[in-house]
């Protein structure tokens, strides 16, 4: 890490982006981390060295633990590997949208996204990509359809299970699970702005996200997975994001009908007056908002 990259990254105030101006494959890997110094560098391994030609994209949400020095490091090395340093914790769910921003901006024809510490095998990509190039326009990887398995016990296992019980049920979506980060898609299938728009910065992302695609027709397949008990590192999960799922879940049931209103104005994102980054996006509620620095403007 050079002297430049060290003031970036001690500035509170934007983010420090190591974003490659063009791509050396067609396929992005996306992860976003938050004190996962303990799996990081191993996963990067993990990714490059997959036997695809594949680029990879990690968003920081600045963690307090060394995750983000050796993440800037590892991009400052690796010309295959992106990151971007985000001011303080925006949340998962904008991370994501940052990454499908990222990937549509360079012309990447598919995306993968993926945890960073290890509950997914990254063994399992290829898997989904292969789905995709057999037709599918979206690839999941639940642990609950048959076939999955869950290394979870006690809890966490039963508030898992029951979130996607509830949501099959409620929402009556021929899908096995609803809250798995482990997918793949085709970028030119998915109407630009469908994941984008999503408000949820947290994890109700994942099961918005899902019903969108469902409701907007696309092709969706499941490629049962073995989500693994991770080794280091805690969970992020809240109690109040379990209470927003819920309430994001009533919303969805009560809003049955898809409707073509997530297109994003004028179909372009725009450079961020604060951090200068190219994603700075209209919302459905007409703000503009930055996923890269949180900056709103009305």
């Amino acid at each position: 890490m050079n002297r430049r990259e060290r003031a970036s990254l001690d500035s509170a105030e934007q983010p420090l982006a190591l974003l490659r101006p063009t791509r050396s494959s067609e396929t992005l890997i996306f992860l976003p981390t938050y004190n996962e110094c303990d799996t990081l560098g191993r996963m990067i391994d993990a990714l490059l060295a997959l036997p695809i030609a594949c680029d990879v994209l990690v968003v920081d949400d600045r963690s307090t633990d060394g995750t983000t020095g050796i993440l800037v490091s590892r991009a400052a090395a690796e010309p295959r590997l992106a990151a971007m340093v985000r001011p303080g914790k925006l949340g998962i769910g904008s991370a994501h949208i940052l990454g499908w921003m990222h990937a549509r901006r360079l012309g990447y024809q598919r995306i993968v996204t993926v945890d960073a510490d290890f509950s997914h095998d990254p063994g399992d990509i290829p898997r989904l990509l292969a789905a995709l190039d057999q037709g599918a326009d979206v690839v999941i990887g639940p642990r609950f359809a048959a076939g999955g398995r869950l290394d979870y016990v006690g809890w966490r296992r039963f508030v898992s299970r029951s979130a996607n019980y509830l949501a099959r049920n409620a929402l009556g979506l021929p899908i096995a699970e609803y809250t798995t980060s482990l997918r793949a898609a085709r970028l030119d299938r998915v109407p630009e702005g469908l994941v984008e728009t999503i408000e949820s910065g947290g994890y109700s992302f994942f099961l918005i996200c899902m019903v969108r695609f469902v409701r907007a027709g696309l092709n969706v397949t499941e490629i049962p997975i073995h989500f693994h008990q991770r080794t280091e590192g805690t969970s992020k999960i809240s109690h109040l994001e379990i209470v927003r799922g819920a309430l994001n879940l009533v919303r969805l049931t009560v809003r049955r009908k898809w409707q073509n209103r997530y297109a994003l104005a004028g179909g372009v994102a725009h450079d961020c007056p604060t951090c200068h980054q190219p994603f700075l996006i209209p919302a459905p509620s007409g703000e503009l908002v930055c996923v890269a620095c949180s900056y709103r403007e009305a």
